[in-house]
C-alpha cells in the first residue's frame, strides 16, 4: 500500500513518501529547497541525514538530494549567453558560485498521490523570488516529480521558461548517500560509461579531458576511501538505451545502490567529502546534465550539456531512478 502524508518533523512541513508492503519511506522538505532528505528501507537510512531542520537550512548542500540549478561551481559567478553578461551570488569567503538558486528557497506541493506509486510533484517558480531573476533573469518554472515504490526512488522533471528570451540551463542532484568508513574498505564504487575525466584546476574545470586511470578510473570497481574523491566524468559510453549508472556496494553489509541516469545526464560528480573534518563518511552519486562551469567553457553544448531554452518553452529535463537491494 502507497501512501503520502503530509506531517511535519523538527518544526517544519514535510512530505512523507511510504510504500507499507516493502518497508520503505521517503521524507521532502518543500520550505527548504525541496530537499528529498531521508530515504529509509525498515530502519536503515540511506541517506546522509540531517539531525535537525536548522542543520539543513544552514547547510543544504550537505545532506539528502539537494536539487542543483545550476550545478557545481561557476568563476567568480560570471558568464555569457545570447550577448547578455550575468553575475551570479558568490558564496562567501570564495571567487565562485556553487550550485544554484533552489537550495535555500521554497517550493511549491502542486499534486500527489498514490497510483502506481508514492508519488508528490513539487515546483520551483523563479518569479516568486525577485533576488533570483536579478540576477537571472528568467521567470522560469523548474518542476520535478518523485516516485517511491518498492525499494526504488525515481525522478522525472521538466524546465518552464515563462519568459520572452532564451535561457541558458542545467541542473544536477547532489546525492548524499551514507558510508562510514571503517577501515576495512568495505565500500566500491563503479559509474558505468564514465570513459572521460574533466580537469579540473582549483576546484574548477578547464573544458578539457583525460583518460582516467587507477583508482580514478570508475568503469571499474574501486576502493571507495582509497582516496579523496571530487572528480567529474563525462558519459562517453551509455547503455543502448543512452542511460548511465553510477553504483556504490557495501561488500561486508550487503547492500547495492544503484543511480541510473538517462541520456540528458550527460555528466557525474563523485564527491566522498573532506577526511579528518567531520564532513566525510558519505559518497555524492551526482548526475548532472551539464559540467560545472559549463556556461564560461569552449566547448560545443552537445560536450559540455548547456541546453538553450527558448522563450515559452517547455521541455522535459530527463529521468534518474535509484534503487537498491541486499
Amino acid at each position: 500500500m502507497y501512501t503520502v502524508e503530509e506531517t511535519s518533523w523538527s518544526g517544519v512541513p514535510v512530505i512523507r513518501l511510504a510504500d507499507a508492503d516493502a518497508g520503505t519511506a521517503a521524507l521532502v522538505a518543500p520550505s527548504l529547497g525541496g530537499n528529498l532528505f531521508s530515504l529509509t528501507d525498515g530502519d536503515r537510512e540511506l541517506l546522509r541525514r540531517p539531525p535537525d531542520a536548522d542543520a539543513l537550512r544552514v547547510k543544504p548542500t550537505r545532506w539528502g538530494i539537494p536539487v542543483l540549478l545550476p550545478p557545481g561551481r561557476i568563476t567568480e559567478g560570471r558568464f555569457q549567453f545570447a550577448g547578455r553578461a550575468y553575475q551570479l551570488e558568490i558564496r562567501e569567503g570564495a571567487n565562485y558560485h556553487i550550485h544554484g538558486f533552489l537550495l535555500k528557497r521554497a517550493w511549491r506541493v502542486v499534486d500527489q498521490g498514490d497510483a502506481g506509486g508514492a508519488r508528490v510533484t513539487l515546483e520551483f517558480r523563479a518569479a516568486d523570488y525577485p533576488e533570483v531573476l536579478a540576477q537571472f533573469p528568467h521567470p522560469f518554472v523548474f518542476s520535478l516529480t518523485y516516485t517511491l515504490k518498492g525499494r526504488g526512488l525515481h525522478c522525472e522533471s521538466r524546465i518552464t521558461n515563462l519568459g520572452e528570451t532564451p535561457m541558458p540551463f542545467g541542473v544536477g542532484f547532489h546525492h548524499y548517500f551514507a558510508a562510514p568508513d571503517d577501515g576495512t574498505g568495505r565500500y566500491e564504487i563503479r559509474v558505468n560509461g564514465a570513459s572521460r575525466q574533466w580537469e579540473i584546476i582549483d576546484d574548477i574545470p578547464t573544458g578539457r579531458f583525460y583518460e582516467p586511470a587507477g583508482l580514478e578510473d570508475l568503469r571499474s570497481w574501486q576502493p571507495l576511501h582509497a582516496m579523496k574523491r571530487d572528480a567529474g566524468y563525462a558519459v562517453k559510453q551509455p547503455d543502448p538505451r543512452g542511460w548511465s549508472r553510477a553504483e556504490l556496494i557495501d561488500r561486508r553489509g550487503g547492500l547495492a545502490i544503484t543511480v541510473s541516469a538517462s541520456r540528458e545526464y550527460g555528466h557525474w560528480v563523485i564527491f566522498n567529502g573532506h577526511p579528518g573534518t567531520g564532513f566525510e563518511d558519505f559518497v555524492c552519486l551526482e548526475p548532472y546534465t551539464c559540467m560545472s562551469n559549463a556556461f564560461n567553457l569552449d566547448l560545443p553544448a552537445v560536450e559540455s550539456g548547456v541546453r538553450t531554452i527558448n522563450a515559452r518553452e517547455s521541455s522535459p529535463v530527463g529521468e534518474w531512478v535509484t534503487s537498491w537491494s541486499y
